[in-house]
Parts: C-alpha cells; structure tokens; sequence
C-alpha cells in the first residue's frame, strides 16, 4: 500500500480492518496463485490476455447471493444500530446515504461485476499445489497452478480500474463480528472522520457495503484463500478492458479481457509474463510430462527465461481411479 494516499489508507483501516490486515500481511515474499486448465493457460500465453469473467458464471457464483442476502440480514439486524450510531455521529446521515447508493447499483453489482479469482499461495505447495484445488477440475481436464508475484494486485493503478480483495469465509456471527469491529474503529477515528468529506465517507460506506457482499463466501471453503481482482464497467469505466462478446459459451454472456501488458506511464506494472510468473505447477495428470512439455515449449516463444525451471509436476499420486 506504499503507493497509496495515507488518508485512504487510514479509512480503510476503519472500514475494511480485516481487509486492511490480509493486505498489510502481503509481502514481496509473498505469491498468488491461480488455478486453471492446462488448455486455458496455453490460451492465455498465447492471447497475451486474461479474462475477467462474470459473478455469475463462475462455478461459486451463488456465494455472491449469499454474500448479499448475509448483508442485508446484518442491515436489517438491532445489533447494526451500534455502526449506524457512530457513523452518524460523525457525519448526520451520511450511512443512509452510503447504503442508498448501495441499493441503487445492486443490480448492477449483482449482474455485472466481473473477476479474476487468485488464491494465496503457501510455500509449503511450491512441489505440490493444493490436493482442495486440484479436486475441483473436471477428470478429464489438466490443471495448473500458475504462481505469480503479488504486485500488480496490490499496486492500484487509477486507469485500469480494477480493485484486489481477500474474500471472507465467515460464519453469520463472524459477519456480525466484523461490523462490531468497525463501530468501535468509527468511534475511535470520530475526530478524523468528522473532518472527512462528506462524500468521501459515503464512498467508503458504500464500497465497504460492496466488498461484504461481492467478496463472502461459505466458510466451509476456507480452505481456497482466495482473493478476488474485481471490476464493474458501469461503476469504474475505463479503455484498459475490452469487452469480447462472441465465440462464447456461456449464454452470450460477455467476459472483459486485460491485455498482459505494462503500462509504467499509468502505474501498471509486472503485468507481462518474465516478470509476473514465478511457478506452474502441472497437476497430478496421466499425460503431466507432456503438458509440462508443451508449456515449456510455449514460455520459450514468450520470451522467458529457463522455463524448464519454472514448470514443474506435482509430487501428489495421479489416482485413476475415483475414490469409493
């Protein structure tokens, strides 16, 4: 967060903490990692392209429903007048104000907010990957674990409009938890926040409102650590995504694409592929070798260096056979 104006840093210590924690934990040690098919990795070195797919296509999508009905649940609960009250305190209505915007854009939010879902990457799965992500692909398809340096997800860069997340995995009391936390920041900061701009705290009211319900899922996933890189074309408009609409399986439904490109002038930086990969790891496959292979064959045309260093097989047992 070095990049960023401290007061927005301070606001989002008051308002996001336990996003504001995950972010500060974040080192230039630390790594990302995204898991997909070998054949969509392949797609992706050759584009020079990542897509941003639609909420509702992904295949958790109903955690964004749950995600919103879990906040309105909070909003609609006795135990929210205690935010609410400090809130107000500070700046008289500035919270109604804050979750109007909220309810205005929901359909919006709901139906065209588009992501790229990464997960925290643990060093101990440098030579394996994780057995709960490798299960999720389809038996027939090959995955991959594509570590990446943290950077560009944490640099945020005006242009591209494009905001980085952990998701939660909490409990409805957890949830409720959370916003007993921030009451008690509110009043702690009373001073500051009086000061703020009005609309500046309607701003922050209402993205904290928009990362609770777009970035929840079930806490029996907690497992993924995902963070989710999160865009919304109709509330950050910007040139750098470009919307693809045909050859597309899912209903016609767009995705928006981001070219792997840096851009130093508009702060997008580690985006290209020698410097943004660290890692792939194949996952337990029969045919792993020659996907690792055909991926090192691919890295070598993109320019990066020894690739046959970076690719490598995991060392969990490929089971052709299903347990059971």
């Amino acid at each position: 967060m070095e990049n960023w104006d401290p007061a927005v840093v301070k606001l989002l210590s008051i308002f996001m903490p336990s996003a504001f924690k995950s972010r500060a934990a974040i080192t230039q040690e630390s790594r990302f990692v995204h898991y997909t098919t070998s054949t969509n990795l392949l797609k992706i070195l050759d584009r020079g392209e990542i897509e941003f797919r639609n909420t509702s296509d992904m295949n958790d999508h109903q955690d964004v429903e749950v995600g919103i009905e879990r906040l309105h649940q909070w909003i609609t609960h006795p135990d929210s007048k205690a935010l609410v009250n400090a809130i107000d305190h500070c700046a008289p209505g500035v919270w109604a104000e804050g979750v109007k915007k909220f309810d205005e854009w929901l359909p919006k939010l709901k139906n065209e907010t588009y992501v790229v879902s990464v997960s925290q990457h643990n060093p101990s799965e440098n030579n394996t990957g994780r057995l709960s992500l490798w299960r999720a692909f389809d038996k027939n398809a090959v995955g991959v674990a594509v570590v990446v340096h943290t950077s560009p997800f944490m640099h945020v860069a005006e242009a591209l409009k494009a905001y980085s997340s952990p998701v939660t995995y909490w409990t409805r009391q957890e949830f409720f938890e959370e916003f007993e936390v921030v009451a008690a920041s509110v009043l702690a900061n009373r001073h500051f926040l009086s000061r703020t701009n009005r609309v500046v705290l309607r701003e922050v009211i209402f993205l904290m409102l928009l990362f609770a319900a777009i970035c929840s899922k079930h806490p029996g996933l907690r497992d993924e650590q995902e963070w989710r890189v999160l865009t919304n074309p109709f509330l950050w408009p910007t040139e750098l995504l470009f919307k693809q609409t045909t050859g597309l399986k899912r209903d016609g439904r767009a995705v928006y694409n981001l070219a792997l490109k840096d851009r130093p002038a508009e702060g997008i930086v580690g985006l290209e592929f020698p410097q943004l990969i660290s890692r792939i790891i194949i996952g337990p496959a029969q045919n792993s070798e020659a996907v690792r292979q055909e991926i090192i064959s691919k890295l070598t045309e993109k320019g990066v260096s020894q690739p046959a260093t970076k690719v490598v097989l995991s060392k969990l047992p490929w089971r052709h056979k299903a347990m059971g």
